[in-house]
């Protein structure tokens, strides 16, 4: 496991008695995305030491914690603490890596809690945990791939998957029909999944398999539209600047867009992208080529 920065080992300890109502509470330094890593004592030996996440805060006289509650999520993440001795461990979703969490200061905490134990088992705990600040940046892994597209506001843009979906997929579903999906702006990726699946239903094409990619905690993913497919190129792909030249590890090969496009001839194409060259055409969507899925965040 990757330690967090000035990760080491720590003086002073907690010990909690099993099955009691006893907590121990960790406050975020600041309003930032954190990922949690929590230090486990050489002498922990519990198989389920349960961590609690309440990023906004916990609900007061409430004893639940429930992921879904809007105005105070909380998360639960369980430490095998035998495999992890003397050591760091980040507290993970799904084992994703990138979990992550979007703490508010003054309110957003970490708990470890006994109820859950044994009255005979003792809980012991580090006396801090490290929150590690997540800059949100170009090129950077966040939320199941890598960023590409930052907004203004720095808190909002868009991610492509680390790795291709397919490497020869067509478009179509086996019959050429107009889907509308005909968006190619940055943000219309999303609406233009939706319109093909809704066109061509179920089946193996590109707009499909995006939309039931799920990587870690997330199941949001689409297929690029025209815009979105060259942000990706020339950010993080072979036409980036270094040190972010390829840092998506592109094929130098042509990629499916969402964007559609109809000639006059009436042939329903797409638009699609050459990694290796950076160049923009519209492609028969009974091809076979690569696809990379993104998801907005």
């Amino acid at each position: 496991m990757r330690l967090p920065p000035a990760g080491k080992p720590v003086t002073g300890s907690i010990a909690l008695q099993g099955g009691s109502a006893s907590t121990v509470k960790y406050a975020a330094p600041a309003t930032s995305a954190y990922k949690v890593h929590v230090f486990i004592p050489k002498a922990a030996s519990v198989p389920d030491a349960l961590y609690r996440v309440y990023p906004k805060g916990k609900r007061a006289g409430s004893a639940d914690c429930v992921s879904t509650d809007a105005k105070f999520p909380c998360y639960e993440v369980t430490v095998d603490q035998t495999q992890h001795q003397n050591a760091w461990v980040q507290l993970m979703l799904n084992d994703d890596a990138e979990t992550q969490w979007e703490f508010v200061k003054s309110k957003g905490i970490v708990t470890a809690v006994a109820g859950n134990l044994d009255a005979a088992d003792m809980l012991n705990l580090s006396a801090v945990v490290r929150f590690e600040d997540t800059v949100r940046a170009i090129g950077k892994n966040y939320q199941g791939g890598i960023i590409f597209y930052l907004d203004s506001s720095g808190e909002h843009g868009l991610i492509a998957a680390a790795a291709d979906q397919s490497t020869g997929i067509q478009w179509y579903n086996g019959a050429y029909i107009t889907t509308g999906a005909t968006g190619t702006a940055v943000g219309t990726g999303f609406t233009n999944t939706a319109k093909i699946i809704q066109a061509q239903g179920a089946g193996s094409y590109a707009a499909k398999l995006c939309a039931n990619l799920e990587i870690g905690a997330y199941s949001d993913w689409y297929l690029p539209s025209k815009d979105e497919l060259n942000l990706m190129y020339t950010t993080i792909g072979q036409g980036a600047a270094a040190p972010l030249t390829n840092v998506g590890g592109f094929a130098g090969a042509w990629y499916w867009s969402s964007s559609e496009f109809a000639n006059f001839f009436n042939y329903l194409y797409a638009w699609v992208q050459d990694f290796g060259s950076g160049a923009q055409t519209t492609n028969s969507e009974n091809d076979t080529l690569a696809v990379r899925a993104v998801r907005a965040f």
